[in-house]
């Protein structure tokens, strides 16, 4: 089992399903801890008053707030099971070497309003779904797939079912919105501080970049996929 924690992240997973037991502090009973037990009831969900004290033994991130949810402990899907499954265009995203929580749980959140596929990680030295990334994802860690992947083989991959694979480095050629980003779509974002990779740049169909007016040179993980996936679905549906 896993958990999640926090008001919001919990109402929010208990909205898309898959919460076994709710835990909830005693005495706490204020008009957020009513909707949250209100929806568990709906779900047919145990909730369970307990204190504060047994609250922060079991806490995993240390921002309960009052509530935990207990869920099934979160499975990491294949990138080709994924893609067998899809019904039309397909649009994934690849983190390399993203080790904060919170930018990953930041991408999933968005990657879910976005209609995401799949979250591709690599199998070693990025961070995977913890309590601390469920907490931030507010229920997206439930919806997206996330997939353990080597980056170089899922490349290849996507490339041979016809994803174009799409760079996002300071060092593009294009900025974003230039590029044609409908049909189905993969892109490739770096983790903090040194980004995507030389290599794995160089496996991409096109690389863009986000432009930066001010000093600082790069932005958050969890913007710089907003903006690339919010600007291919203003292209979609624009035709």
């Amino acid at each position: 089992m896993s958990q999640v924690e926090g008001k919001n992240p919990v109402y929010e997973t208990l909205r898309r399903g898959g919460v076994k037991r709710l835990l909830v502090a005693e005495g706490l009973d204020d008009e957020r801890v009513k909707e949250i037990v209100g929806q568990a009831e709906r779900f047919k969900v145990p909730v369970e008053r307990v204190t504060r004290e047994r609250l922060d033994k079991l806490s995993q991130t240390g921002r309960h707030q009052g509530v935990i949810a207990l869920v099934d402990q979160p499975g990491y899907a294949s990138l080709e099971s994924v893609l067998k499954k899809a019904k039309g265009d397909v649009c994934v995203i690849i983190l390399d070497g993203v080790q904060d929580p919170q930018n990953l749980g930041s991408v999933l959140r968005t990657g879910d309003a976005a209609g995401v596929s799949a979250v591709v990680v690599p199998r070693r030295e990025s961070v995977g779904l913890t309590p601390a990334v469920l907490r931030v994802a507010m229920g997206g860690g439930a919806t997206v797939p996330v997939a353990r992947e080597n980056l170089y083989p899922a490349v290849k991959l996507l490339k041979e079912e016809g994803v174009k694979v799409v760079g996002v480095d300071m060092k593009g050629g294009c900025l974003y919105w230039e590029a044609d980003l409908r049909g189905s779509v993969a892109f490739v974002l770096g983790g903090e501080g040194s980004g995507v990779s030389p290599t794995l740049l160089e496996k991409c169909d096109v690389v863009v970049r986000i432009p930066m007016s001010g000093q600082i040179q790069s932005l958050n993980v969890g913007v710089s996929a907003a903006l690339v996936l919010y600007e291919r679905l203003r292209q979609v549906k624009a035709g």
